[in-house]
C-alpha cells in the first residue's frame, strides 16, 4: 500500500502520476541522486577498466585556457545541431524530443539550474572519461595517436557504437548520440597532447568534457523551459475549464 496514484483530467485525458513512497521520480532530490550515482557508476567503471588496460585516463587531460575555449568553441556546432533537430518536423525527431520532455521534463524543471549544471559536469567529465578516455585509445592501441590510421577510425567507430547503444531512447536517438560521440572523439585533436608528455599527440580530453558538459547544460535548461511551458499551458487550459 506503500504506491498511490494522483490524477488530473485535460479534456477528457487523464494524467496519472505514480508514486513509491520509496522512489518518486519527479522529486528534484531523488532525480539528482539517481542522476549522480549514474554518473558516478560511470566514472567507476572507467577506472577500472583503465587499471585493467593500463591506462591513465587522467594523464589525458591538460586544463589550459586553450583547451577550454576550444571546449567552448566546439559546443557551437553540437548546439546547432540541435537546434535543427529540434525545430525540424520529422517525425522520428518529434517522438525524441517528445519522449525527453516526458521522460525528464518535469524534474528537470524542478531543479534549480545549478543542479542542472552539477548534472551536465558530472556527465560531460564522466562519460568522456570512460568513452573517449578509457575504451576510445584501449581499442585503438598504438594507433591512438594516429587519426588516420585504421586502428583509430575503428576505435572510434566500435566505442561510439556502444556509446550510442546505451542512449536506447529510440533507434534515431541512439544514430544521433553515436555521431556526437564520433564528434567528441574527434574533436580533442584540435589540441594534443604534447610530446614529452603522457600519450603524446592523442586527444586532450579536457575539449570534449567542456564540449560535452556545457552542450548538455544548455539542453537540460531548453528541456527543463519547455516542460514548464507546457505545464503552464496545461493549468490556464484547465483554468478555463474549471471557469465554464
Amino acid at each position: 500500500e506503500g504506491r498511490r496514484q494522483e490524477g488530473r483530467v485535460w479534456f477528457g485525458r487523464t494524467e496519472m502520476n505514480e508514486r513509491d513512497d520509496g522512489f518518486d521520480w519527479n522529486d528534484r532530490g531523488t532525480f539528482l541522486r539517481a542522476g549522480i550515482s549514474v554518473e558516478v557508476v560511470v566514472l567507476l567503471i572507467g577506472l577500472g577498466l583503465g587499471w585493467l588496460a593500463g591506462i591513465n585516463p587522467w594523464s589525458g587531460c591538460r586544463v589550459t585556457p586553450v583547451s577550454i575555449a576550444w571546449g567552448v568553441a566546439a559546443t557551437g556546432p553540437l548546439l546547432l545541431a540541435f537546434g535543427v533537430t529540434y525545430t525540424l518536423s520529422w517525425s522520428p525527431l518529434l517522438r525524441i524530443r517528445e519522449l525527453l520532455v516526458e521522460m525528464l521534463g518535469r524534474p528537470m524543471a524542478l531543479c534549480r539550474w545549478y543542479d542542472l549544471l552539477l548534472l551536465a559536469v558530472l556527465a560531460g567529465v564522466c562519460e568522456e572519461f570512460l568513452f573517449r578516455g578509457v575504451i576510445q585509445p584501449w581499442m585503438a592501441g598504438d594507433d591512438a595517436a594516429r587519426p588516420l590510421a585504421i586502428g583509430f577510425v575503428v576505435a572510434l567507430i566500435g566505442s561510439n557504437l556502444l556509446f550510442a547503444l546505451l542512449h536506447p531512447v529510440t533507434p534515431t536517438y541512439a544514430i544521433v548520440v553515436g555521431l556526437v560521440g564520433i564528434y567528441l572523439g574527434l574533436v580533442g585533436l584540435v589540441d594534443p597532447l604534447p610530446d614529452g608528455g603522457a600519450s603524446p599527440g592523442q586527444l586532450n580530453l579536457v575539449v570534449p568534457m567542456v564540449a560535452h558538459g556545457l552542450y548538455d547544460f544548455l539542453a537540460f535548461l531548453v528541456i527543463a523551459g519547455e516542460s514548464r511551458r507546457r505545464d503552464a499551458a496545461r493549468a490556464g487550459v484547465t483554468g478555463i475549464v474549471e471557469s465554464d
